[in-house]
């Protein structure tokens, strides 16, 4: 899921008032129902999910904010991802306790309120996939700024190796651009570019690079903390620049 339950409970707070709690019996729950779905599924990245496992679960709790029992009327996926480990789906459950309330839950969080209108749940779908696309943009800007930066950052690198004659290897996460230099077969030291400082860090890097090779060719040598090791295929040569 890409919201936190802090920002769906939010969602829900600012899209269930519970001014006017509606009273249904089993019959208008499932127009109600029928209802949600109509209106939702045409939504781009909303779909009616009738295989949700809740509907194999019964839920209920003695809290004093919840009702004590709750049928699950319907299910609507709102996002669905998966990467190479695991499943991620976000769904949102209308729900109908035993006082006849309709209540909703959104990715486990539960509505501080029961609903008043099938209104405000079509609000709250839209809200929220508003939001899941805003989030979706937002990252695909931070990965083009970050990609743009690797490349800026890895062609004054192989400027620097090339004139300086030495072999590196590279590796990036979503903070920062480590460099490894080779000074010989078995040794090698890192410099670590955070991303919100390269372009201060990049004038100083050659000056960096020549003095800590300068000092291991006078002897003197120093320990790293580089847990992996690099074969000979990961060094780019500067011979190949």
């Amino acid at each position: 899921m890409s919201i936190t339950s802090r920002s769906l409970q939010k969602l829900l707070r600012d899209n269930i008032s519970g001014e006017k709690p509606l009273s249904v019996d089993p019959e208008q729950t499932r127009e109600l129902a029928e209802d949600l779905l109509a209106r939702v599924e045409p939504l781009a990245g909303a779909k009616r999910n009738d295989n949700c496992y809740c509907f194999h679960r019964s839920q209920g709790g003695a809290g004093a904010n919840q009702p004590p029992t709750n049928t699950l009327c319907c299910c609507v996926l709102l996002e669905e991802s998966s990467d190479r480990w695991y499943r991620n789906e976000t769904h949102l459950h209308l729900l109908r306790s035993s006082e006849q309330q309709l209540w909703v839950e959104l990715g486990f969080q539960r509505s501080p309120a029961p609903v008043s209108d099938i209104g405000e749940v079509v609000a709250l779908v839209q809200a929220f996939l508003q939001r899941v696309d805003r989030q979706k943009a937002q990252a695909a800007k931070r990965k083009k700024q970050k990609d743009l930066k690797v490349q800026a950052i890895l062609a004054q690198v192989r400027k620097i190796a090339k004139e300086d004659r030495f072999d590196f290897a590279t590796e990036v996460d979503s903070i920062k651009f480590k460099l490894i230099i080779r000074l010989s077969d078995n040794d090698y030291f890192a410099i670590l570019i955070p991303f919100n400082q390269f372009k201060e860090v990049l004038p100083k890097l050659r000056t960096a690079i020549r003095a800590l090779r300068e000092t291991y060719n006078t002897g003197v040598r120093f320990k790293t903390h580089i847990k992996r090791g690099y074969r000979r295929s990961d060094w780019i040569r500067h011979e190949d620049l």
